[in-house]
C-alpha cells in the first residue's frame, strides 16, 4: 500500500493538527510520500495551487491520498474522480464550523472523499450534519516523550521560584477566549488558595486575561509563561502540579478534539477539562481526568479543591491518567487503525 499524505499543518509550527500530522506522517509504514507544509499559512496561497499540480502529476504512483484538512480537499478531485485513486480527508472541529461564506461556499463545492476521517466524535457529529459520509473517527496520538516527563527529571527553575511552594495549576494552548482562561481567572481562580495559575500560550486574549485578573483581585496568582520550545514545554508539565482545560462554549468557533489535555494526562499530570466538544474524546471521566460542566465554577472548585488540598491524591490521579493513556492512545495504537481504514478503502 502506497501512501501519500498532504498537510498544510507541520511542525516547526505549534498545534493540534501539527501534532496530528507529524504523528501520522512519521511514524506510518512505508512506502509513503509526505508534501508538507511547515510554514506560517500566509504561505497557503502558494501551497495550495502547488499541491494542487502536483498530486494530479503524481497521484498515479499511490493507492491512497490522504489529505490533513478540509482546505486541501480541492487537491483530491483529479485522483478521485479521474484516476480512480482513494482519497481519505481528515476533518476538524474549526474545519467544518469557520465563519466565513466564501469558505464554506468552497466546502460545499470541493469537500468530496472515499472517506471523511474525524478527529473526535464530536468532529464526526458536525461533519455528518453536514452531509458528509461515510465519516470514520481516529483520535489523535500522543508523541513518546510526553509519557516520559518525570518530576526528578524536568523542572523548571523559573517556574520552581515564582510558585515559592504554591501549587501550580496549568493552562496550555493559545490564549483565545473559548480556552476560557478569562472565565476561569474571574470565577473559580479567587475562590482557591495556596495556587498559582500558569498560563502556557500566546494569543489575542491575553490583555482580557490580565484585566480579568486584576479586577478578581488575583494577578499574583497568575503567571504568563508565553510561548515556549518543546523542552521546557516538558520541564514546565514536570513541574506543574494540577492541569486545567476551562473550555467554554464560543458559536463557530469548536475545540475538535483537545490535544493538549491528553498530553497532559500522559505526563503524569492530573486532568480537570470542560465537558465540551471534542475534549470527551481525550478525556474519560474518571479515568484520564475528570470532566465538568463548563463555565460551572462550582463543578470546577469541587473537582481541583481535592487536587489542590493532598498530593497523595495528585500522584494518584496522575499516575492513573497516565497509565490509561498509554494504553489507549500511543501513536502506534492510532497508526494502526489508519493501516486498517487504509486497507478497507482499497479492499471496498
Amino acid at each position: 500500500m502506497r501512501v501519500l499524505f498532504v498537510t498544510r499543518k507541520y511542525p516547526p509550527k505549534i498545534g493540534g493538527m501539527e501534532s496530528l500530522s507529524y504523528g501520522l506522517t512519521s511514524g506510518f509504514p512505508e512506502p509513503k510520500t509526505t508534501i508538507a507544509l511547515g510554514r506560517s499559512q500566509a504561505h497557503l496561497i502558494w501551497f495550495l495551487p502547488y499541491v494542487i499540480v502536483r498530486v494530479a502529476f503524481t497521484a498515479s504512483r499511490y493507492d491512497v491520498i490522504h489529505l490533513g484538512d478540509a482546505m486541501l480537499s480541492v487537491a483530491g478531485l483529479v485522483p478521485r474522480v479521474l484516476l480512480k485513486r482513494k482519497v481519505a480527508v481528515s476533518v476538524h472541529g474549526l474545519d467544518l464550523t469557520f465563519r466565513s461564506w466564501l469558505y464554506q461556499t468552497y466546502l460545499k463545492l470541493f469537500l468530496r472523499a472515499d472517506v471523511f476521517i474525524a478527529n473526535s466524535e464530536s468532529t464526526k457529529r458536525l461533519a455528518r450534519g453536514r452531509g458528509l459520509s461515510p465519516v470514520r473517527t481516529i483520535l489523535i496520538g500522543v508523541p513518546e516523550r510526553y509519557f516520559g516527563v518525570a518530576r526528578g527529571k524536568n523542572r523548571d527553575e523559573e517556574l520552581t521560584r515564582v510558585a515559592a511552594g504554591r501549587v501550580v495549576l496549568v493552562t496550555l494552548g493559545r490564549l483565545v477566549r473559548r480556552k476560557g482562561a478569562a472565565w476561569f481567572v474571574r470565577h473559580v481562580l479567587p475562590k482557591l488558595s495556596g495556587v498559582l495559575y500558569v498560563l502556557i500560550g500566546v494569543g489575542p486574549d491575553q490583555d482580557e486575561i490580565l484585566r480579568a485578573a486584576r479586577e478578581a483581585g488575583v494577578s499574583d496568582a497568575l503567571w504568563l509563561a508565553g510561548s515556549v520550545d518543546d523542552q521546557r514545554l516538558l520541564d514546565l508539565l514536570g513541574t506543574a502540579d494540577v492541569f486545567v482545560m476551562p473550555n467554554i462554549a464560543v458559536p463557530g468557533n469548536v475545540e475538535g478534539f483537545g490535544i493538549v489535555a491528553i498530553e497532559a494526562a500522559a505526563s503524569g499530570l492530573p486532568v480537570v477539562a470542560s465537558r465540551l466538544e471534542g475534549i470527551p474524546d481525550a478525556i474519560s471521566d474518571g479515568e484520564n481526568g475528570r470532566l465538568v460542566a463548563p463555565e460551572d465554577s462550582a463543578a470546577y472548585l469541587s473537582a481541583l479543591s481535592p487536587l489542590v488540598s493532598s498530593a497523595d491524591e495528585r500522584r494518584r490521579q496522575g499516575e492513573r491518567g497516565r497509565a490509561y493513556t498509554a494504553q489507549h492512545s500511543a501513536w502506534p495504537r492510532i497508526i494502526a487503525q489508519y493501516v486498517e481504514l487504509f486497507g478497507e478503502l482499497l479492499r471496498g
